[in-house]
């Protein structure tokens, strides 16, 4: 197979084609380099503000999240996500604080997406969500050889803020 995979979605492609080399005839990802298994360092290089390690935390996104409805909470991280620079809230406000009710969306991203994903998530909650990129940081898979073999090839925007994380 060709694996192909987004954002958090890299993390399973590059693990199954370096578990499964022999299956897999390349992978393609789109937004996040290829980053071996291990202890996440964020918490070292980015403020407590910082999005990723604020949802790491369980019950702290449900808390933010829980304020606004599902569509709404779609609405804010596609909006901040379509930015160049990374979400960090201040120590007095949460992730959702920092987008504002008038901020229009990303004009790639239509109503009828919003709407579409919105009850996506109204029927599933936020829970696996949050789970599997967030919480899962510094799992231990026990590579022999972390090494991804097989044809990568990887596809980031310009101005993409993940060029701005320690060590990319």
């Amino acid at each position: 197979v060709f694996l192909v995979g987004k954002d958090f979605g890299v993390r399973p492609a590059y693990l199954f084609s370096i578990l499964h080399p022999e299956r897999v005839s390349g992978v393609i990802t789109l937004g996040i380099p290829y980053v071996p298994p291990g202890p996440s360092m964020y918490h070292k290089f980015l403020p407590e503000g910082f999005y990723i390690l604020r949802w790491r935390i369980p019950g702290r996104a449900e808390a933010d999240f829980g304020r606004f409805d599902a569509k709404t909470v779609v609405r804010n991280v596609y909006i901040l996500f379509s930015k160049s620079e990374i979400p960090i809230a201040n120590a007095n406000q949460e992730i959702m604080d920092l987008v504002a009710p008038d901020t229009p969306l990303p004009s790639w991203f239509s109503e009828e997406d919003l709407a579409t994903y919105g009850a996506l998530y109204e029927k599933s909650g936020f829970q696996t969500a949050l789970q599997v990129p967030y919480r899962s940081f510094g799992e231990d898979f026990n590579l022999p050889d972390p090494i991804v073999k097989v044809p990568a090839l990887l596809i980031m925007g310009d101005k993409d803020y993940v060029y701005k994380f320690p060590g990319i």
